[in-house]
């Protein structure tokens, strides 16, 4: 691990763990308590899982709006109250007027920005309680639809009843609802048969360590695999500071854009976060927001600040 105060791990979460077993697994492993995860997987679910160690635990609300990558396998002809293969079974039906062109034509109509409502069976709080709870105690559960945006939804191989998808999309959505949803506008319904997450943002699966290895590698092995807090967020730019500006900021203390000669960065890569870095370590992580007096008129404010 090049940081000591911490760092991200991905993993390949293993099907029938939940994704706070992979949690204590880490905790274990290094032997430490402050360790979280962004982006949960269902325990039917496989793939990528970025837990978040030290201080990279501060990263989560960054990582968790990162889009995500999906191989998803749908069942048609068969509804469950879950929307996947673990639920109870509430309606079946044949698939036999499903064609490959339909099927195709339904799937761009869900690209873009759709309004989706999560499953019953979620960890969304209603009322205070979660979701999943008030169904299992057999309430009802209405949960009101969210914006959410599929950028990419191809599927890669149909073989009815069962269709195999390449889901690219943003925070928040649920591929259980949209496989729900696929089949209901194909008239036959459909759940979630398979699901593997292959990558959150810049991350991919195949750099993630087994879960299983966690278990059976050394704690040195597993730190070698730790990606540093500057390294977290690969996409956002650095804006390199003094040692005097550095220890200032990690006080608390908020510089001006002309402090940090942000200019240059406000105008060429018009993001709304920047890592202020000294000396390859991550000190914090700046917004911008608008003054008012301008569109250049752009004020910091820290957001998260690494000890």
């Amino acid at each position: 691990m090049q940081d000591a105060k911490g760092g991200i791990l991905l993993v390949d979460k293993e099907e029938g763990e939940t994704s706070h077993d992979v949690v204590e697994k880490v905790r274990r492993a290094l032997r430490t308590r402050r360790v979280g995860h962004a982006g949960t997987l269902d325990p039917f679910a496989t793939g990528l899982l970025l837990i978040m160690i030290g201080e990279a635990t501060k990263l989560a609300p960054f990582i968790a709006a990162e889009t995500k990558g999906y191989d998803a396998t749908v069942r048609l002809g068969i509804e469950t109250d879950t929307y996947d293969r673990t639920g109870k079974v509430l309606r079946t039906t044949s698939t036999v007027q499903v064609e490959d062109l339909t099927i195709q034509e339904v799937l761009k109509g869900f690209l873009g920005e759709v309004k989706q409502v999560p499953p019953p069976y979620s960890a969304i709080k209603v009322r205070g309680r979660r979701a999943y709870k008030l169904a299992r105690e057999g309430r009802a559960v209405k949960l009101a639809p969210r914006k959410v945006r599929i950028h990419e939804l191809v599927a890669t191989e149909i073989n009815l009843p069962f269709i195999r998808l390449w889901v690219h999309c943003s925070s928040g959505t649920y591929v259980r609802s949209l496989a729900s949803d696929i089949g209901k506008r194909l008239g036959c319904g459909a759940h979630l048969a398979e699901l593997r997450r292959v990558s959150i943002g810049p991350f991919r699966v195949e750099k993630a360590m087994a879960s299983k290895d966690l278990q059976e590698k050394r704690d040195v092995e597993i730190r070698e695999r730790i990606i540093s807090l500057v390294d977290a967020l690969p996409h956002v730019p650095s804006v390199e500071m003094d040692k005097e500006m550095a220890k200032r900021v990690r006080n608390g203390y908020c510089p001006r854009q002309d402090e940090l000669d942000l200019a240059e960065y406000v105008s060429g890569h018009g993001q709304p976060f920047y890592k202020l870095v000294h000396k390859g370590e991550l000190v914090a992580i700046a917004g911008l927001g608008d003054t008012g007096e301008g569109s250049y008129s752009k004020a910091l404010r820290l957001e998260r600040v690494f000890r």
